[in-house]
């Protein structure tokens, strides 16, 4: 076993919803206006993917099992009919991720070969999270420990022990916190990014780990990476950005794996991330941020929260005004720029 397969641990969040919403035209503020009725709603998002496809908005949400209809309800009302599909979910986090594209790579063969295809999926600076159908539940464990090891956990049975009587921790602090201004511990923007879209078929995502081993045999770290629906049906789109290359850029790593893939290249962007002590525990965090960037008329290209981080997407020249965005609704007591 390869010193990359070696993992700090992993956690599941069970009893949500997934709801892949895709807005019915290229409205720029759609992402917006979403947020911001589900939070006038109360209904807390948990996991949330936003991506532009060049075309319209695609995006994955998870709720609370038990807010599921009332979510479905109050997007129906103000949207109509917008959503695919929905399905009775649970959010797998793995750490620690660092970026690690490897780690990505060696998650999707495992998917594959266990056969549990992952239905969304998105990262923050140290996770990667994957929103996976109820039916895995019993077998996801089994399949993780054949290709990692956990630091805290030597065995299937010891991360069960350990999980015992932590069923309830995290929903009973849902909502509980309401800030005028959420506080982060910090804005981490890495710059000169290429940001990468590929199309692929549903029930395919699984097989695309070998890209990411060779992104990582190249050297390049995922700043981000996400999914959601496509506009035609049966279709994903995957997103992530790598530091830009002019020696190998991404799109010929990509047609260089997988031949006649349909991949587009949106190069240079930004890309920020932030987590915050009550990201996780109250709805409404990313409104506030979408509805700054809709003032602002911010050219964003995606956004991914994954329980208590928030990673998004701008153009590299709105990269000020998008910075003075944030610290507008958040207290942000230091930036720390990459490139």
């Amino acid at each position: 076993m390869t010193p990359s397969a070696r993992l700090g641990g992993f956690k599941i969040l069970k009893d949500v919803v997934r709801i892949s919403p895709i807005s019915p035209n290229e409205e720029s503020h759609f992402p917006a206006r979403l947020c911001q009725v589900l939070a006038d709603g109360k209904i807390n998002l948990p996991f949330i993917t936003c991506l532009n496809n060049g075309r319209s908005w695609g995006f994955h949400i998870t709720v609370e099992a038990a807010e599921a209809m009332m979510a479905s309800h109050i997007i129906e009302e103000a949207f109509g009919k917008i959503f695919l599909d929905n399905s009775k979910s649970f959010i797998l986090s793995v750490f620690p991720h660092k970026r690690d594209p490897e780690i990505t790579g060696l998650l999707f063969e495992t998917f594959n070969s266990g056969g549990l295809e992952p239905d969304a999926l998105a990262n923050s600076p140290s996770t990667i999270s994957i929103v996976l159908k109820e039916e895995y539940l019993s077998r996801v464990d089994q399949v993780l420990f054949a290709p990692f090891s956990f630091s805290a956990y030597r065995t299937p049975a010891d991360w069960k022990l350990a999980q015992k009587g932590k069923e309830k921790l995290y929903k009973e602090v849902v909502a509980s916190y309401q800030e005028q201004r959420p506080k982060v511990y910090g804005l981490e923007v890495h710059e000169g990014q290429s940001f990468l879209r590929v199309k692929f078929k549903n029930g395919n995502l699984s097989q695309l780990g070998t890209l990411f081993k060779e992104f990582a045999r190249s050297g390049l770290n995922l700043t981000f990476i996400a999914t959601c629906p496509g506009e035609a049906e049966e279709e994903g789109l995957l997103a992530f950005c790598v530091p830009a290359s002019k020696d190998r850029p991404g799109t010929e790593i990509i047609r260089g794996i997988t031949p006649g893939i349909d991949v587009e290249n949106i190069s240079p962007v930004s890309v920020f991330s932030m987590n915050g002590p009550h990201f996780g525990d109250r709805y409404g965090i990313a409104k506030e941020l979408l509805l700054a960037f809709k003032q602002e008329n911010i050219d964003f290209l995606g956004l991914s929260c994954t329980i208590a981080s928030i990673t998004g997407i701008v153009s590299s020249n709105h990269l000020e005004s998008a910075t003075h965005a944030i610290q507008s609704c958040f207290e942000v007591p230091s930036i720390t720029k990459k490139t």
